[in-house]
């Protein structure tokens, strides 16, 4: 008699921010703020609390709004001006590749 295990691997799921989507951990993107700035964790390994996204333009343009983002951080951002830019080119750029 031939028997045979499969194991069930967990996916680990994350939830959008904004729009509240889960979605696998690997399907989202990860951001960080360490010190008042917005940070693109492409790795998804860098310390601190980490905000999920969906990789959609919709969900990251709602992310950069000045509003959205101090509300879902619960703190104001003062240098959200400044790095809004280029968080969201990083973040684009990665979407697309």
């Amino acid at each position: 008699m031939i028997t045979c295990n499969i194991v069930m691997l967990r996916v680990p799921e994350r939830t959008c921010v904004c729009c509240r989507k889960k979605d696998a951990k690997s399907g989202l993107l990860r951001i960080v703020v360490p010190e008042d700035t917005p940070v693109f964790d492409k790795v998804q390994k860098m310390p601190g609390r980490g905000y999920y996204l969906c990789p959609d333009k919709k969900c990251i343009d709602k992310f950069m709004d000045e509003k959205k983002i101090n509300k879902i951080l619960k703190r104001k951002i003062t240098a959200l001006p400044a790095s809004r830019e280029l968080l969201k080119m990083e973040v684009e750029a990665s979407c697309t590749q």
